[in-house]
């Protein structure tokens, strides 16, 4: 219960791993609130928190809206106490290379992946600055450092996403606010099974050293990690959960 008498924000937990996260912060303690754009996930995510007992509070938002976004962490701090820890998990992809990206398309992920968690960020730090305390972090991903074809606009996404967070670390640091990202390699997941073949999925097993995929959990696990109290040295850093993925070499197709 490191988290007791914290209040934590979780984005995106529409996505496996975003409902993870929130389930974890709540387990160790963490009043949670969590958002997503689609509702009948969100639903599910808060009814799997009332199951654990948790301090919950959930809505279904599109947070590519700066208005959207500060109305959002003003209930939160109404309800539950300005926002300790905020991960951002929004994500929007599209299977398509650099030449087939429409300027909606590349317009539509930077929202999704990058604007969202600017907007939270600040909305949030602007509550933990004048405590001198507060846990950021962004989940990256390891196509923010290797390109992860044919996902040319979400590899970008990615990147400045990782970006963003250094430049945070640096402006926050003196504030006591840390900032990290949390970037995961090849996960499982429905979305996973349904949009790469059994195949290809056996190549990137072969070129994990741990043998297997990622879970959500491991990616939670990671992220209690990083927000934990005892870690207010750590900052700027990406963390990446790829069980070595990244080291043993990567397959782009």
């Amino acid at each position: 219960m490191k988290l007791e008498g914290k209040v934590a924000v979780v984005t995106g937990v529409t996505s496996d791993i975003g409902r993870a996260i929130a389930l974890r912060l709540a387990a160790e303690g963490a009043a949670v609130a969590v958002t997503g754009n689609t509702l009948a996930k969100v639903e599910r995510v808060a009814k799997d928190l009332e199951g654990a007992g948790a301090r919950f509070f959930a809505e279904a938002l599109d947070l590519t809206a700066p208005e959207t976004v500060e109305q959002f962490f003003a209930r939160v701090a109404e309800r539950f106490g300005p926002t300790d820890i905020l991960v951002n998990g929004t994500a929007w992809r599209v299977r398509q290379s650099f030449l087939e990206t429409t300027y909606a398309d590349w317009r539509k992920t930077f929202a999704g992946c990058v604007d969202s968690y600017f907007y939270c960020s600040l909305a949030a730090a602007r509550q933990m600055v004048p405590r001198k305390w507060g846990r950021i972090i962004h989940i990256g991903s390891i196509a923010g450092t290797v390109m992860m074809a044919p996902f040319a606009a979400y590899t970008a996404a990615k990147g400045a996403v990782h970006a963003l967070a250094k430049a945070m670390a640096i402006d926050l640091a003196p504030h006591g606010v840390t900032v990290n990202v949390m970037a995961p390699g090849v996960v499982e997941s429905p979305y996973l099974r349904a949009n790469v073949t059994p195949a290809a999925i056996a190549k990137r097993l072969e070129r994990i050293p741990m043998g297997r995929l990622a879970s959500p959990e491991d990616c939670a696990a990671a992220v209690a990690h990083l927000v934990s109290p005892d870690m207010d040295y750590i900052t700027g850093q990406i963390l990446y959960v790829d069980g070595g993925f990244l080291s043993a070499g990567v397959i782009a197709r």
